[in-house]
């Protein structure tokens, strides 16, 4: 980690040239630096890596500014928007990293007419005339992990790992419940299994969840948010235990093994590192994967840029910060801005890899792409 470029410097140093060249455009990044330093980081590149390349070239002799604001919670969260709103020099924000502090904050930049562009959040329940999304909403990724568990895995009851409390959690397990039923499949012990009780115990869970006589599953679906994302790592590695177990003495028309799969919240190196060997077979839907055909020319220079892997995070940060940048003009305001947005179409070449476009309800197209831990290593699943 240690060898990989700050992308917080390389702000700092556009932002001098930005002011020196003079009246620059100025764009807000919101990243959870206290909380997630990581995610905050990955966001950071996407964002750094756009506002350098604009200014290279500029526009009109004008460059690109990011004021970096820091939201370590929800309740900040709101503060950070109004403090932004306030400020008249900011024509758009990036952010916020959570779907929490996202609806926390949107109210503030509706009554201001600012655009607000998420990389990250991905909740279905997040709506607004000023946001637009970078990343495809839970209403995408949770439909992909429900069919691709029925029809491709061919598994017909389901249990659930979720927080009620986080509106991430809770869209996304939304989404799966009823494209899952629709299909024919079963979620036993509705709706969910609360990972964030203080109770909770994943081995007795799981236990549960295998050798109940009605009620056995056979895949296990984890919807941590950012926040319980080591809680999912504990279930994945208690079933990872227990699959061992059930091969080695089969319970006959049991389930042999319990396969699982998850949201966004658990893809990354830090996963890998916390999870180990114990997250072997895991599959997981992500926005964006560097190793798939489209990403690879972006990947590369990102990788050239940053010395080091690049996630979906920074992906989609930069594919933001892009679609600002394509909104701008010499006169450009927050009203024109966002008068903009829902028409923008960046092409292949301009973005991480695929076409950005919005939808009448200014959510991204596209697909979600599957990725499956194998040894120790997150590869596509053909």
């Amino acid at each position: 980690e240690a060898k990989k470029k700050d992308p917080e410097l390389v702000i700092y140093y556009n932002n001098a040239r930005a002011r020196q060249q003079g009246s620059p455009f100025t764009l807000a990044a919101v990243v959870p630096i206290g909380t997630n330093p990581n995610d905050a980081q990955e966001i950071l590149r996407g964002v750094a890596q756009a506002q350098n390349q604009f200014n290279n070239k500029g526009l009109n002799n004008r460059f690109l500014e990011i004021v970096i604001a820091n939201d370590d919670n929800k309740e900040s969260a709101q503060q950070v928007a109004q403090q932004l709103a306030k400020d008249n020099s900011i024509l758009g924000v990036i952010g916020h990293n959570s779907s929490d502090a996202t609806q926390k904050a949107l109210p503030e930049y509706e009554k201001a007419g600012l655009a607000i562009i998420s990389p990250t959040a991905t909740s279905i329940l997040l709506k607004s005339s000023v946001f637009f999304r970078a990343v495809h909403s839970d209403q995408v990724t949770g439909t992909k992990l429900a069919e691709y568990t029925y029809n491709n895995l061919q598994l017909k009851r389901a249990v659930i790992f979720a927080n009620p409390n986080s509106p991430y959690s809770n869209s996304i397990r939304e989404v799966f419940i009823n494209r899952f039923e629709k299909l024919g499949g079963e979620v036993v012990r509705k709706p969910l299994i609360n990972l964030t009780d203080p109770n909770f115990d994943a081995r007795i869970e799981i236990s549960a969840t295998v050798y109940s006589k009605d009620k056995f599953a056979q895949a296990a679906i984890l919807f941590p948010d950012t926040q319980s994302a080591d809680i999912g790592i504990k279930i994945a590695t208690e079933i990872t235990r227990r699959n061992a177990k059930l091969k080695d003495a089969p319970q006959s028309g049991r389930v042999k093994e319990l396969k699982m799969l998850g949201g966004d919240s658990l893809y990354g190196n830090e996963t890998l590192d916390k999870g180990g060997k114990n997250l072997e077979g895991l599959i997981v839907a992500i926005p964006w994967f560097r190793e798939s055909s489209p990403a690879k020319a972006f990947a590369e220079r990102s990788e050239q840029e940053w010395g080091g892997g690049i996630s979906w995070r920074t992906a989609t940060s930069f594919d933001a910060t892009q679609a600002f940048i394509k909104a701008l003009s010499n006169n450009a305001t927050r009203t024109n801005l966002l008068e903009k947005l829902p028409s923008i179409n960046l092409d292949r070449n301009e973005t991480s890899g695929y076409q950005l476009k919005f939808t009448e309800e200014r959510e991204r197209e596209g697909q979600s792409i599957l990725v499956q831990v194998k040894d120790g290593k997150f590869v596509p699943i053909e």
